[in-house]
């Protein structure tokens, strides 16, 4: 469990940032104008998705709902983390996390903003675990590799 949720947090920060470099590089170079609160999301997805066929490869099933849950809330916490260390420590490189620091720290508009993060978390981790480990399985499946 220890090795997925470091392997979760490698990925949501890989992807956080590298999202972010691409979208910065975009708008100075072509004057334009993406990113959205949506990036703040897509990490924990993508993230979510890889542990989902992580799970699907080594254990050759679907977690069954025990297991999607508390995958999904430990990873959640893992995520409102990163998001809170990116808020406050990449806010320039990365300015959608960064929107966060706005609201001072122990404020009721920055724990009502955390919270709101936290349950999208938690469902993106729910959906997209059980999206991965379906994906692992039919690819598995088509391959021969389990019947």
């Amino acid at each position: 469990m220890i090795i997925a949720l470091i392997r979760y947090g490698a990925v949501f920060l890989a992807v956080a940032l590298g999202v972010a470099l691409v979208v910065q590089y975009a708008n100075s170079t072509w004057d334009s104008t993406l990113g959205s609160a949506a990036q703040i999301m897509v990490p924990a997805m993508i993230a979510a998705g890889v542990e989902g066929s992580q799970f699907a490869k080594a254990e050759r099933r679907k977690p069954n709902s025990a297991e999607i849950w508390g995958l999904s809330w430990l990873a959640m916490f893992v995520a409102t983390g990163l998001n809170i260390a990116l808020a406050f420590l990449a806010g320039d490189l990365a300015p959608e996390f960064g929107k966060l620091a706005i609201a001072p720290f122990p404020s009721k508009q920055f724990l009502i903003l955390i919270g709101l993060y936290a349950g999208g978390y938690l469902i993106c981790n729910r959906m997209f675990l059980g999206i991965g480990a379906g994906n692992k399985l039919s690819l598995m499946r088509s391959k021969g590799l389990i019947e």
